[in-house]
Parts: C-alpha cells; sequence; structure tokens
C-alpha cells in the first residue's frame, strides 16, 4: 500500500531476514567478524546468543549468501525441541540425505560417508543451528559428538551455534565441559543504541529505494528508539506501522507527535511490538515536554497567539490527547506598545490642531472688534 505512496521499490521493514539490506551495528559487525574467523580457522563452535528479534538470524543468513558454494555446503537448521535421534534426522534430511526409516546408528554412518566424500571433493560442511536453546543438554551433546567425524586431525564438519541468551545457561552446565572447550569463539547481541537506530532506520529506507531527503523528524527517530528499546525487529514493526498510518494520512515528514499517535493504537494490541512500561513512560514525558513547549511560546513577548494556536493544532492529532496549558497573561509586546503610543500621540497631535486654529479664529475676531472700537473713539476725539 505505502511502498507506492514512498516510491519504495520494496517494504524497508518487512519481518523475514533479507541479506541484501543488511545493517551492520557495531554489535553485529563484530558477530559477523567471529563466524567468519570461525570459518577461517576450519574447527571448533562459534556460538552467537541474544534476546529476541535482536538480528541472529539475519547475521547467519548474510554469512551464509556470502560463502563460495564451490567452496563450502552451508545448511541452516531451525530446530524445534528435539530429542538426539529427531535431530539427526533434521540433519540428514537439511543435507538431501536419506533421513526417514532409519536407526540412529544408520543415519551417523550416512552422514559420516556424506562428510567424507565432501572432503575428497574439496569442499567443507558447515551447519548452522539456529533456535539452539530449544535443544535439551543431551541433544547439544550430539551436535559435539559429531566433530569427532575427521580426517587428518580435522573436523570435516563445522558448527554454528545461534540462539537466545537461555543457551548460556545451557553452556554453564557440568555436563558441557567437552562443548565448551570446543568453542573458539562467542558472542552475545544486544540491542541497537539510539544513534544506531536513526541509522539502521535511514539505511533501510534508502536501500528500500527512498530518496525524498528526511523522512523522520530527529526528535522521532529517538522516540521510536525508546518506545521499541533499539530492538531491531520491534523497529520494523512499528515502523511499518507507522509508514502505513503516513500513507492513510498522507504524511511526508513525521514528527513525535506522529510517532505518538501510532504507539496510542499499538499500546491496545496483544501484538504490540513497545513495550507496555516503556510506552507510558515516554507518553508521559512527550506529553510534558508538549506542554513545556506551549508554555515557553506563551510566555515568549515575540510570539503571537496565532502560533501558539498552529503549535496546539499540530499536538491534536487523531487520538492524541495533550492537556492544554492555562492561558496566562502575556506581556505586552515593546514594538507593538511603541507603535501603539505613536498612533495614539498622532490623534492627540492631530486634535490639537484642530483646537489651535479655533483659538487663532477667535483671537482675530477678539482683535477686530478691538480695532474696530479703538478708530470709533479716536473719532470721536477729534
Amino acid at each position: 500500500m505505502y511502498k507506492e505512496y514512498y516510491k519504495l521499490r520494496h517494504n524497508p521493514f518487512q519481518m523475514t531476514p533479507d541479506p541484501k539490506i543488511f545493517f551492520a551495528s557495531k554489535g553485529h559487525k563484530r558477530a559477523l567478524s567471529y563466524l567468519q574467523y570461525g570459518l577461517s580457522q576450519g574447527e571448533g563452535f562459534i556460538v552467537i546468543t541474544g534476546d529476541i528479534g535482536t538480528g541472529k538470524t539475519t547475521i547467519v543468513k548474510n554469512l551464509i549468501a556470502g560463502l563460495d558454494p564451490h567452496t563450502y555446503i552451508a545448511k541452516q537448521l531451525v530446530t524445534t525441541h528435539l530429542e538426539d535421534h529427531d535431530l539427526m534426522e533434521m540433519i540428514c534430511e537439511s543435507f538431501e540425505l536419506i533421513s526417514k526409516g532409519l536407526t540412529k546408528a544408520a543415519l551417523l554412518n550416512q552422514f559420516k560417508a556424506f562428510l567424507n566424500s565432501a572432503h575428497r571433493l574439496g569442499r567443507r560442511v558447515v551447519l548452522v543451528v539456529d533456535e539452539v536453546q530449544n535443544l535439551p543438554p543431551k541433544t547439544v551433546e550430539e551436535l559435539r559428538m559429531l566433530s569427532n567425524f575427521q580426517v587428518d586431525n580435522k573436523p570435516l564438519i563445522q558448527s554454528f551455534l545461534v540462539g537466545q541468551k537461555e543457551f548460556i545457561n545451557t553452556l554453564q552446565q557440568d555436563e558441557m565441559e567437552q562443548l565448551r572447550q570446543r568453542v573458539i569463539a562467542s558472542c552475545h547481541l544486544g540491542p541497537l543504541k539510539q544513534e544506531e537506530t536513526s541509522r539502521y532506520i535511514n539505511y533501510r529506507l534508502k536501500e528500500s529505494g527512498w530518496s525524498g531527503g528526511e523522512l523522520f523528524d530527529a526528535r522521532a527517530l529517538d522516540l521510536i528508539h525508546d518506545l521499541t528499546e533499539g530492538v531491531p525487529r520491534r523497529i520494523n514493526v512499528f515502523c511499518d506501522r507507522i509508514l502505513l498510518f503516513g500513507y492513510l494520512e498522507e504524511i511526508t515528514f513525521f514528527t513525535p507527535e506522529h510517532v505518538k499517535v501510532v504507539a496510542d493504537e499499538l499500546s491496545e494490541e496483544i501484538t504490540s511490538p513497545i513495550r507496555v512500561k516503556k510506552y507510558e513512560e515516554v507518553s508521559e514525558y512527550l506529553s510534558n515536554a508538549q506542554r513545556e513547549n506551549v508554555q515557553n511560546m506563551q510566555d515568549n513577548p515575540a510570539v503571537n497567539s496565532p502560533v501558539v494556536e498552529r503549535f496546539e493544532s499540530s499536538t491534536n492529532i487523531r487520538n492524541s490527547e495533550v492537556v492544554k496549558p492555562k492561558p496566562v497573561e502575556r506581556k505586552e509586546n515593546s514594538l507593538l506598545k511603541k507603535n501603539a503610543v505613536v498612533k495614539e500621540s498622532s490623534v492627540l497631535i492631530e486634535n490639537d490642531f484642530v483646537d489651535i486654529e479655533e483659538t487663532i479664529k477667535d483671537f482675530e475676531s477678539r482683535v477686530e472688534q478691538e480695532i474696530a472700537a479703538f478708530k470709533n473713539s479716536l473719532d470721536k476725539k477729534m
């Protein structure tokens, strides 16, 4: 819907990870570097953990998309709560091997034969296990056993374990000691920082075809960061709704007030990408800030009432409720006061000219009468 309105080639905030618009924040660069380092070593485990929606899967897809298919055979496995036998079935299925109806021993022998064949062809096998926090410790141990398939003391498979931070607790268990010793690098992904959130949004817009200059006010971007706490997936959902709102309301530049309107709507939804507590804190802060801005504008002698009224009306968009401040006595503008005094003086001066003319006429009349009386007295004496 809004793609045509904003002249975008594709949805900039789609939910499905897209390696073509991968945004490398400081944390994502670090995690990607660890993955690439693990590939260069050709052995051991690389562990990437992070909160929900922080971009773990996006990093993995970006890594796999950059691998030479003539050198690597890379597959990604998204796990659920699997037992060890089920895990081997899924691994074999991922590499397009027979997986159904075989015993665990048969599955292992088949997979080992596959690894040896790949090695003879000069190709390296990479297994990415996503959502690894869902696996019980016993099943995770099966992944470690796969690293025992070696040729010339070099593992035939390299595994990347990607999951939520709960997997750290699994690794810290006593029975995971052997696996921990084979982890050559680990990284935990956190949310984006405020400045990174702004760059993230603008980057995805640009990569999606936006060419109309700044679409978001800097304060609006900061507000989006606060409401989503910098989690990329939440940012995507929130910004997608903001652009839809912009399309419906024909908005070409988003202010904090616009963001607040969308936040009001999302706060009532069960699947809202914004935290309720954070929403309440930011909502209260924004309302206070708006009241202070209006108060400051009214206290400023250089601001007239139409400007204040326009500002107040801009904060009352749709369902957004802003408490208007009580009217305060405005100090008289010095320039207007001066002009008023000058105008009043002009009227007084004009009235004074009228009085002087009448006085002169009366004076001339009396003088003429006195002259005439004086002449009459002289004539009588003569």
